[in-house]
């Protein structure tokens, strides 16, 4: 049975914007620069609830929406035409912004991909047609994009290192180092299929590589 969505209030509406406003302002070395476009976001930014296991993105969509992911886990993958399996390209975490840039501003139909809830969500988001106005007004836009894309490309960086390395077993330690928020009271927040997925092993190397490096207060 699917949970019943909360419905904010509009305290909680204005402090889920003002989040995202203040996420935005880290990533400014001057951050008083954002003032004039923190109120268009007000109006603009729109905070709701998803429910584990939905759809922000699938085949044949255009992707309209970009999000600020306040909690929660979200995936990026593909699905393997031959074998039906995922192959997981990135996985966005709580503080930060769950977008496919050039297919949102480009208005890009998707072909491929799915970005779909791996938890339930808190998630504030802005539309395509918005962020044209925004652009088009608010130089600083264009810096805060640049700065968004440089925090992904890092992550992903990570997410490849692990998958040049030769020694599979070897990945997964690496893994539970490299990437800690999705182990949290000695419970994995990921499936075995989806950390092998991740790290480009199968779920049998996955549980041989357990044996090997074992997970700390494990229930």
């Amino acid at each position: 049975m699917n949970k019943k969505p909360f419905k904010l209030t509009e305290a909680q509406m204005i402090e889920w914007k003002q989040e995202v406003i203040n996420y935005l302002s880290s990533l400014l070395s001057e951050p008083d620069t954002l003032g004039a476009l923190a109120l268009v976001l007000m109006n603009t930014l729109k905070p709701h609830f998803r429910q584990k296991g939905d759809f922000l993105l699938q085949p044949d969509m255009l992707m309209t929406q970009a999000y600020y992911l306040r909690k929660g886990l979200i995936k990026l993958y593909s699905v393997d035409p031959i074998t039906d399996e995922e192959k997981i390209r990135f996985i966005w975490k709580p503080g930060s912004i769950v977008v496919l840039l050039e297919a949102f501003r480009e208005r890009l139909r998707n072909e491929v991909l799915y970005i779909k809830l791996i938890e339930d969500c808190e998630l504030v988001s802005i539309s395509n047609f918005c962020m044209d106005d925004i652009y088009k007004q608010h130089t600083v836009a264009y810096k805060l994009t640049e700065k968004i894309r440089a925090a992904e490309m890092a992550r992903k960086d990570m997410q490849t290192e692990i998958l040049q390395m030769v020694d599979k077993k070897r990945r997964y330690d690496v893994f539970k180092e490299k990437f800690p928020e999705f182990y949290v009271d000695g419970l994995w927040r990921l499936s075995n299929e989806e950390i092998a997925s991740f790290i480009g092993i199968s779920v049998t190397c996955l549980k041989e590589a357990r044996k090997i490096y074992p997970d700390e207060g494990a229930k």
